[in-house]
């Protein structure tokens, strides 16, 4: 914007720039950062240099945005490496790019002077960017040791391997950029709470299980109060114990509903489940021998029934009816007492990275907001790997806003989350929503296992899936096994998605109100291409069903331009495909949709119930195949037996789309319908999850009958 200032002022700017002087992009940092153009103008005719501009930080909202230094404007020139083919997507112009941008947007391009890294193979993006992240390898200045079962542990030492700190939150209290902990077996019964983030990819900051160690984090503690009978049966089928006010500090899941006056107030379009159960009830969740017990709405609701719980809240009393009538004082209860398990306090922290650990028995609301067990508490450039993350009342991993009207930091997003199993979180499994409008997210979501997600039946709260985003801008779903969801979509890709890939993904046996893989409210292309989709069931009332607006494979609405290519989609009691069009008179980013124009192309649906939907204006609809091969999925090994005696007709690729689900490279100018590159003529297995992963509901390792 400077040199362009200069220019004109020279006389030199080409004339095609000069409708542009402090509109478009440039027009955008200017309202972003609450600087008028024309004093910019006057600053740089005063003979201001590049780094002469540095106005008061912006404030967003109440937000006082602590941590951050400054971020409105550090004007610099584009650095090589640091391309602008990314604001292309959102509709500039190129003469209206910019060469300059404030830090806090730097951050959001991820251009902190070092270069992005493609993935391998290379992943294509719609709008023909390549996806990019900027993870390098790691190096610590300094290690720091927590062993709480260490008898010599204690948080005055000074953390290391000889005398470790007790608790972690010792350890985020005092770790820096460029510094980890390790942390030894053990359960960790606390509230971990970062003080800081890292500085850069090169200086990010640690917490990691030791190797081959079992370190659990838990937002739950042990009740030894006593219980007494609360029935006249002989033995005792029903007991009764006090919620005592030390088990709790700041926070009383069973005090608070799942979903609070104050959250319906900011929540219209949920008012149809408002003074519902499981709504109404309270967020505490009970625990025996680690089993969780079922809430009920009434104390009568525990006459004859085994492993649930009712709390009296006005006076604060558990009533419990355990799993095989056992008594209370032969096994070990647990109950939560946190919202969160691992979240900084202070919003917008970055370069942190969690790994290893077992987060186990959270109370977090229903969304809005978004809180998980782990909680980037809206910070960017995070590594959350390897982690299980098991029975949370809300959200098990929340990587986003969390809420649309909360003060925001100048950056959320960026993380990468990967190789993590969450299992058994009430609402949603991996849940995070964007900046929006037309700001990148950045996120990358690979290589996650997800078992038996949204075991609250709230699809109606519209909120519910194994994998949840909104404003997924720039963003990267793959590689992600979902099994077993249980009132919702496998994966949702909620409200103005932008040029984001849903890739590679294995959805299984997902009972959802409207898709196995739902994409809404959506108007510039996204691509859901390469994924398996198994035995999607219907869910909802008799009308939704008898309407065929359930139990899809596919599903989207409110969407124009999404491209569908190269799924395989069988079993679903519904469609294969049901693109509705039109749901609702919603506009987006202030845009209505053109509903439909989709393309849908190369797809395999097998033995689907319903015929598939094509709704809206016409979508491009070719090389799909729904006969001449037969197929068999055997969940338990994870395999697919596929055949086509005949072969399957050719079909054009699409260019995007250019690797298969085993990342093979599609070559020519020809190829077959579906997701693998080749389809046998002989019945042959296909192993489509190759990592063992370990259900923690389970001994075994892989996956539940």
């Amino acid at each position: 914007m400077l040199d362009k200032i200069r220019l004109h002022a020279r006389g030199k700017l080409p004339a095609e720039y000069i409708p542009y002087l402090g509109k478009g992009f440039d027009g955008r940092c200017l309202r972003y950062l609450r600087v008028a153009y024309d004093a910019v103008v006057a600053r740089v005719l005063q003979g201001g240099t590049d780094d002469a501009f540095d106005p008061p930080p912006r404030r967003l909202g109440q937000s006082s945005l602590a941590g951050w230094s400054k971020p409105a404007m550090s004007i610099k020139r584009r650095k090589r490496g640091c391309g602008s083919s990314w604001l292309l997507g959102f509709g500039f112009r190129p003469r209206e790019i910019l060469t300059v941008f404030p830090a806090a947007l730097l951050v959001a391009a991820s251009c902190f002077g070092q270069t992005l890294r493609g993935l391998d193979p290379p992943v294509l993006l719609p709008d023909g960017t390549e996806f990019k992240t900027w993870e390098v390898p790691l190096k610590f200045t300094r290690t720091y040791y927590v062993d709480g079962s260490n008898p010599r542990a204690s948080d005055a030492n000074p953390g290391t391997k000889e005398r470790p700190f007790a608790t972690v939150n010792r350890a985020a209290e005092v770790l820096g950029p460029g510094e980890r902990v390790i942390v030894a077996a053990g359960v960790y019964r606390e509230r971990i709470r970062p003080v800081r983030g890292g500085t850069s990819p090169q200086e990010m900051i640690s917490y990691e299980a030791a190797p081959g160690a079992r370190v659990v984090l838990k937002g739950s503690r042990e009740l030894h109060e006593p219980w007494t009978p609360a029935d006249s049966a002989a033995p005792p089928r029903i007991w009764q114990a006090p919620l005592p006010v030390k088990c709790f500090t700041n926070y009383n899941p069973f005090d608070i509903e799942n979903v609070s006056a104050e959250q319906f107030a900011i929540m219209d379009f949920a008012t149809e489940v408002r003074g519902k159960a499981p709504c109404n009830l309270p967020r505490g969740l009970v625990f025996q021998d680690g089993r969780r017990l079922i809430q009920v709405s009434a104390r009568s609701d525990l006459e004859g029934h085994e492993g649930c719980y009712w709390v009296d809240r006005r006076k604060q009393i558990l009533f419990a009816s355990f799993f095989g009538h056992a008594r209370p004082d032969h096994v070990s209860i647990e109950i939560t007492t946190q919202e969160t398990v691992f979240a900084p306090e202070q919003i917008g922290l970055g370069y942190i990275r969690v790994k290893g650990f077992a987060v186990e028995q959270a109370a977090g609301p229903f969304p809005w907001p978004q809180v998980g067990a782990i909680s980037t508490t809206r910070g960017h450039h995070w590594m959350i790997e390897d982690n299980t993350v098991h029975e949370v009342n809300g959200v098990g991993i929340d990587v986003g806003l969390q809420l649309w009207q909360w003060p925001q930091p100048p950056v959320v997003g960026f993380h990468i989350v990967r190789r993590n199993t969450v299992a058994d979180c009430g609402i949603c499994g991996i849940a995070g929503m964007g900046p929006g409008g037309g700001r990148d997210f950045g996120l990358l979501v690979e290589n996650n296992v997800l078992l038996r997600i949204a075991f609250y039946d709230v699809q109606r709260l519209y909120e519910t899936g194994g994998i949840k985003t909104h404003n997924a801008d720039h963003c990267l779903i793959r590689h992600n096994l979902i099994m077993d969801t249980l009132h919702g979509s496998g994966i949702w890709m909620d409200w103005d998605n932008r040029y984001s890939r849903c890739c590679q993904n294995v959805v299984v046996n997902a009972q959802a109100q409207a898709g196995a893989i739902f994409i809404e409210a959506s108007f510039l292309p996204n691509m859901i291409d390469d994924n398996f989709v198994w035995g999607t069931r219907a869910a909802g009332n008799g009308l939704m069903r008898m309407l065929g607006l359930t139990g899809h494979g596919l599903y989207e609405h409110d969407c124009s331009h999404q491209l569908f290519v190269h799924n395989f989609i069988g079993r679903s009691e519904g469609a294969g495909i049901h693109l509705h069009g039109k749901m609702s008179d919603r506009k987006i980013d202030g845009r209505t949709p053109e509903y439909g124009l989709h393309q849908v192309k190369n797809n395999l649906l097998y033995e689907n119930a319903s015929s598939d939907v094509y709704w809206g204006r016409p979508s491009t609809i070719a090389g799909n195949v729904s006969a001449g091969f037969t197929a068999a999925f055997d969940r338990k090994t994870l395999e697919l037996t596929l055949s086509a005696t005949n072969g399957l007709p050719k079909c054009v690729p699409v260019p995007q789309a250019s690797y298969d689900f085993f990342g093979h490279l599609r070559e020519g100018p020809m190829t077959v319908a579906g997701p693998f590159n080749q389809v046998p003529a002989q019945a042959t297995k296909l192993k489509l999850w190759d990592g063992m992963f370990h259900d923690p509901a389970s001994p075994r390792t892989n996956n539940p009958d």
